[in-house]
């Protein structure tokens, strides 16, 4: 069976296709033919230094994936933990703990699929984090990327507004999107320009980025919410000083998460895949997405 190796942590190249023994599945786990596998910074970050995520080489990276099940070819699509994973899914088979894996719905073919389980799950988390009732106003740093353009799509299925900071290329995706109020984000103060737009404070701001945090602090309202899946840097004070609540989301996975990320598939949710490679050039894939500006998820497919 082939998989994609970091046998020494590294950059892309540390990234190698080679042959390794079949899985054998436990009485907990699932044996999974991969399909495709998506691609996300957290993948990159792993492959350079995996001490944080408690892994040591030889490990395998990929931790969102479409595929079918060994034993019945029923459809499946799977997020696995972050940390503590050595067995990822950039390989032909995978055995993966149940309680990660849910039926794959039917409305995606294992390309798109493969592409949402992360991003998504990660943007439904920071959405339920946050108690905003409808009609409330979010900005969103980041809303082109993975992440951001799935938070997009989610924010305003529940009745959410949403203001974007983003380079002006992503203007009229982020406005097919939703986007009501778009500010460029090589301004000094994106949120001063979308508050100024608005003609009122923010109910919200999500960082997608980092460091987009605190200096947007001032133009949410007291009382208001900040989310970040990046950092909490900076000086975060003025959240105490204006009762904005800070919440630093890392993604959980889980059978359920995957479910409620199903229901929001039927609801039209869908991401932008900007390009797929093969698993032979898995190492380009990283190297893209280390590039910066894809606007949207990169897959690797099987």
């Amino acid at each position: 069976m082939r998989a994609v190796v970091v046998e020494r942590p590294g950059g892309p190249d540390a990234l190698v296709l080679v042959d390794v023994p079949e899985p054998v599945p436990a009485s907990d786990e699932l044996l999974v033919e991969v399909e495709a596998v998506g691609v996300n910074p957290v993948d990159l970050g792993n492959v350079t230094d995996p001490s944080w995520a408690g892994v040591r080489a030889p490990y395998v990276v990929g931790y969102e994936l479409a595929g079918r099940a060994a034993d019945s070819g029923e459809p499946v699509w799977a997020l696995v933990p972050v940390q503590g994973t050595t067995n990822g899914a950039l390989a032909e088979r995978v055995a993966i703990r149940r309680e990660y894996v849910a039926p794959r719905p039917p409305e995606l073919d294992p390309i798109v699929a493969a592409a949402l389980p992360m991003a998504g799950c990660t943007a439904l988390q920071v959405l339920q984090r946050m108690p905003l009732v409808a009609g409330s106003w979010v900005l969103i740093h980041g809303a082109a990327g993975g992440v951001g353009h799935l938070l997009v799509q989610m924010a305003r299925g529940v009745g959410l507004h949403v203001a974007a900071a983003g380079r002006v290329e992503d203007r009229a995706r982020l406005t097919e999107l939703g986007v009501e109020v778009w500010v460029d984000r090589s301004v000094p103060d994106p949120a001063a320009a979308a508050v100024s737009a608005l003609g009122h404070e923010l109910d919200a701001v999500v960082d997608l980025v980092g460091g987009r945090l605190a200096p947007s602090l001032p133009h949410v309202r007291v009382g208001g919410h900040a989310a970040t899946i990046v950092d909490l840097t900076g000086d975060l004070d003025l959240a105490i000083d204006r009762n904005i609540d800070l919440h630093g989301v890392l993604v959980r996975p889980g059978r359920d998460q995957l479910y409620e990320l199903a229901a929001e598939v039927a609801a039209g949710v869908r991401p932008h895949v900007a390009e797929t490679y093969s698993l032979e050039r898995t190492a380009d894939a990283h190297r893209r997405l280390a590039a910066g500006r894809v606007g949207g998820k990169l897959v690797i497919t099987l």
